[in-house]
């Protein structure tokens, strides 16, 4: 029997906007067949954003819109 995967839980808090696009994002790549989580839109999100930092593909405006949505500076 394969060894279970260790995962950790995180919790953030998002916008009602962030969560909107979420739920968008889900419904949008599931399909009949196969629902598709805001759990797991976040997860490939974090694989996709890795990915483009890893390859010099990330636009650094990108972090200076999220400080503004969020409030932080």
């Amino acid at each position: 029997m394969p060894k279970r995967e260790k995962s950790k839980r995180l919790q953030v808090v998002i916008s009602d906007e962030q969560d909107s696009l979420l739920t968008r994002t889900a419904y949008q790549l599931s399909n009949p067949e196969r629902l598709v989580s805001k759990s797991e839109v976040v997860r490939l999100g974090i694989q996709m954003l890795n990915k483009a930092v890893e390859d010099g593909e990330l636009d650094a405006g990108l972090l200076e819109g999220l400080t503004e949505a969020d409030g932080s500076s």
